[in-house]
Formats: C-alpha cells, sequence, structure tokens
C-alpha cells in the first residue's frame, strides 16, 4: 500500500513547515491528488488517520482536490479528457495518448491553527 508512504510524506512536509514557520498545530492540509496519479483516495486518507498522529498535524483535516485527467491524442492532435490510462480517445478512438493534467500529486497549502494563515 503506497499511500501509507504518501501519507507520511505529506505529514514530513507539513511538519517542516510548520517548524519553519514556528506553528504549534495544523488545522487544515488541503491537497491535490489528479484523476490519472493512481492514488486510492480511501486508503490514503486511512493512512493519513494514522501517521498525523502525534505531530503539529494531530487534529488537522485533509482535504482533497481531485483535478480532472487530460491527454493530448497524437492520432487526432486533440486535448481530450483521460478518467483513466488505456482508455481510448474519446473523439478518434486511438489509444496514443500523452497524460497532461491530472497527474500531479502535491501539497496546496497548510492552514494553521493558532495564527489562521497559510503556509507554503
Amino acid at each position: 500500500m503506497h499511500e501509507l508512504s504518501l501519507a507520511e510524506g505529506i505529514v514530513d512536509i507539513v511538519e517542516r513547515t510548520a517548524k519553519a514557520n514556528n506553528v504549534q498545530r495544523v488545522k487544515k492540509v488541503r491537497i491535490a491528488v489528479g484523476e490519472l496519479a493512481g492514488v486510492d483516495i480511501e486508503s490514503l486518507v486511512f493512512a493519513w488517520q494514522s501517521v498525523r498522529r502525534g505531530g503539529c498535524a494531530d487534529q488537522a483535516e485533509l482535504v482533497i482536490e481531485r483535478p480532472a485527467g487530460r491527454a493530448w491524442c497524437l492520432d487526432c492532435s486533440k486535448e481530450v479528457p483521460l478518467k483513466r490510462y488505456g482508455d481510448p480517445c474519446p473523439i478518434c478512438s486511438g489509444y496514443h495518448l500523452s497524460a497532461t493534467a491530472g497527474i500531479e500529486l502535491k501539497v496546496i497549502d497548510i492552514i494553521a491553527e493558532d495564527i489562521g494563515n497559510d503556509l507554503k
């Protein structure tokens, strides 16, 4: 389950950022997990609830944004929506697609409980 290591990485980013900004408690962490990122959201949330314990993010809410998948079709030269890898182009039914969006996995912002400001 790689979602556990992803959650640990998120907590590491949160803790390092909080320490650098003298923040004791984090209220909310907002992340982007693209539709094509290959992450099981339920497993990530479950892992987050475990790994955040005991640190500055102990009670922090994890807010997950899901950017849609998009791809460039090399056959018809159009950008198209893509729900999952292996699907054909919805325009020409070709399979020569290169993902252009929805592949990200990143921390967008961290909201500190004690000062209410975004940390970047």
